[in-house]
């Protein structure tokens, strides 16, 4: 790069926004007047809430969809985003947070998809790999060319999405709550890949509702709330009390839950249990675990360690191989999943919209799902609508989800606020066992908060409460114990307290230590 080059980058800022506005065609406002810039070779954070406009900016900058009012200058220069291919010809790669990879392509396969390298009408397959290959060396994200991906661990899988994003001279890299489904050294080192990026002259721009992850990786922070931009800053420059003030316009009070020193009686009971499938997210190996009423018990591990079976054959989806499982001094082996409902389970699945609710269905309906024959609710084969409709307008009031009628569907709603109306409908039946699956998964810190809350407060109420998380601050401020899964079996059981940190979780999460 010669030096004028660099003098004018220096200066002139990758990225800039200049009075961004977004309004749909029903009339929502997504953004308004947004403006600010973000220097070119730096690692820019934003933040804000579930429905705070972060996606839409992001979309906008992508070219996905194009503003209704001001513009996007690249290097100083206004683009028109909406032009096609214009990511691909401005350098913008992104990485969702949802994996876009298709599971039956190789690793290859699925980098060059939609500009594969040609001889003839063919794939060159040789020299795709060859391309693949230097890619990898070039960011130093080692990965294996000719592998099925959907074989690969989670990590290996964000590496193919992040070498995806940058194989086509990217310059301008987007990702979007990358740490979800990482563990500890897993997010080191992609933090590490991201300054080295960094380092080398790209512009990152890091999307993230955890305030110390964005300490540890961005140099500045741009914070939206309701479609509005509330602040841009260094990070050197401002507290983290000011930073949560931006994002949410009020102080938000952070349960951590103090460890039960008296357990109540034991609630679940597994013994011996295993599960005999091919998938490693469903394989559990002889697991013997107990979870008393009132108790919190959390589950560690990198993603596919066994947590997916795990909860399945707690809920009824899956049966298990070998092994006991009681609830409440009931054999519950072989029960179906509305038989563990009917003894008492809630369950806020990791799928909230695949599995936790209908997304074309309404509020309405989704609030109601699973109420079959309460007599509140339903005369005979009539439902009750007076009735249905003051139940769903309490419960949406109660857990504060924003809605325009509770006849709209689910998935208009936020991501956050979809998860609290699931929450209300499972906690409305006092359940005695709990599962919740990644429960605050995606969703602003705000949201996050109030579902904490009402995990501490249902098990003060008595219920035992299995916590699957892969984010480790929410497991050590909930749990009592903390329960470490590695290839299907429990490494360690570990009461939780001030020593217990991601640090001391990290080495359990990647078989190199056990406990049990």
């Amino acid at each position: 790069m010669s030096d004028d080059r660099a003098k004018t980058l220096d200066v002139v800022p990758a990225v800039a926004f200049n009075g961004i506005a977004k309004t749909y065609p029903n009339g929502t406002v997504a953004l308004s007047d947004v403006s600010f810039a973000i220097r070119a070779g730096s690692i820019h954070a934003v933040c804000g809430e579930n429905g705070a406009g972060k996606s839409t900016l992001m979309k906008i900058l992508f070219g996905l969809t194009e503003p209704t009012a001001g513009e996007v200058l690249l290097d100083g220069k206004p683009v028109s985003t909406g032009a096609a291919g214009f990511a691909g010809q401005h350098g913008l790669g992104m990485v969702h947070q949802h994996f876009s990879l298709i599971p039956t392509l190789t690793v290859t396969e699925n980098i060059i998809l939609g500009h594969e390298p040609r001889r003839g009408l063919l794939i060159d397959r040789a020299e795709a790999r060859r391309w693949v290959v230097a890619l990898s060396r070039e960011y130093e994200l080692a990965v294996d060319p000719d592998a099925l991906t959907g074989r690969l661990s989670v990590a290996a899988q964000q590496k193919v999405e992040i070498l995806k994003a940058l194989s086509r001279d990217t310059r301008i890299l987007i990702l979007d709550e990358p740490t979800a489904v990482l563990s500890p050294p897993e997010i080191e080192e992609l933090f590490n890949r991201l300054r080295g990026l960094s380092a080398r002259g790209m512009t990152i721009i890091f999307i993230s509702h955890k305030l110390n992850e964005v300490r540890a990786l961005a140099e500045s922070v741009t914070v939206l709330r309701g479609g509005r931009l509330t602040g841009t800053s260094r990070l050197a420059d401002i507290p983290d009390d000011a930073i949560m003030q931006m994002v949410m316009g009020r102080a938000v009070e952070v349960t951590r839950r103090v460890p039960a020193k008296v357990a109540g009686d034991v609630a679940v009971v597994l013994d011996g249990v295993s599960t005999a499938v091919r998938d490693p997210a469903d394989r559990i190996q002889d697991i013997s675990l107990k979870i008393h009423a009132g108790e919190i018990v959390g589950i560690a591990g990198v993603e596919g360690s066994g947590q997916r079976g795990l909860v399945s054959v707690l809920s009824g989806m899956m049966n298990p191989a070998s092994g006991r499982i009681a609830f409440n001094g009931r054999d519950m082996a072989r029960v179906d999943a509305l038989g563990w409902r009917r003894a008492g389970l809630a369950n806020l699945p990791a799928d909230r919209f695949g599995q936790g609710g209908a997304p074309a269905l309404s509020l309405a309906e989704n609030a109601i799902a699973g109420t079959d024959g309460d007599p509140e609710l339903q005369r005979g084969p009539l439902l009750r609508g007076a009735a249905i409709t003051a139940r769903v307008r309490k419960m949406i009031a109660d857990y504060s989800v924003r809605n325009s009628g509770i006849g709209e569907r689910l998935d208009s709603l936020s991501g956050g606020n979809a998860q609290k109306l699931i929450a209300a409908r499972e906690l409305a039946t006092r359940p005695r066992f709990l599962i919740a699956d990644q429960p605050t998964r995606g969703i602003d810190v705000a949201a996050a908060a109030f579902l904490h809350k009402r995990l501490d407060e249902a098990a003060r109420g008595g219920a035992a409460i299995l916590l699957v998380t892969a984010d480790l601050d929410e497991l050590l401020r909930l749990a009592d114990r903390v329960v470490v899964l590695f290839a299907g079996r429990i490494v360690a059981d570990l009461r939780n307290g001030p020593e217990l940190d991601p640090a001391r979780l990290g080495p359990f999460m990647l078989g190199l230590e056990t406990a049990s």
